[in-house]
């Protein structure tokens, strides 16, 4: 199989942007991904794929837990830093957009949805792994016509009305 003719297929899939962050003793970090779904409502799960190469990686695995944050159609400039565009790593991360920490959480406020899980498998999945969390706890926005931020075709779009 081409791989550059996989990776042009891939880019007619629109999806939804989400932040991906994770908090415990191997550190704060976070992702931005578009590999989410839900799995199961009973109990309520999803998974998440994460690259393999990368601290983002140990430190869920070590933290046995992650969140899910999804973006509103205008926080593209979040979505950009959490992908490496803007030279911060790490917890360096985190000063961009409003973050409310607790109890080793980190929720990020007007976000369409806060969605943490703790992690209860992972899979080979090749170059990625496959997480699978449970939902601890899901925190929405108030606003349903807030619209989210979508990735395709190389460029962010969002639902047209």
């Amino acid at each position: 199989m081409d791989k550059q003719l996989f990776k042009d297929a891939m880019r007619h899939l629109a999806a939804t942007v989400n932040v991906i962050s994770t908090d415990g003793d191997a550190g704060r970090n976070g992702i931005t991904a578009t590999a989410v779904t839900s799995l199961s409502d009973t109990p309520p799960s999803l998974l998440v794929s994460v690259n393999k190469n990368g601290e983002f990686h140990d430190q869920v695995l070590k933290n046995k837990k992650f969140s899910v944050h999804i973006l509103r159609e205008d926080m593209s400039e979040i979505s950009n830093c959490f992908a490496g565009y803007k030279g911060f790593q790490g917890e360096e991360k985190f000063q961009l957009g409003t973050w409310d920490i607790s109890d080793e959480s980190r929720v990020l406020e007007n976000a369409l949805a806060n969605i943490e899980c703790e992690l209860t498998e992972a899979h080979d999945g090749y170059t990625h792994s496959i997480f699978i969390g449970k939902i601890t706890d899901i925190k929405t926005t108030e606003n349903h016509d807030d619209k989210p931020l979508l990735y395709s075709q190389g460029q962010y779009t969002t639902v047209q009305s």
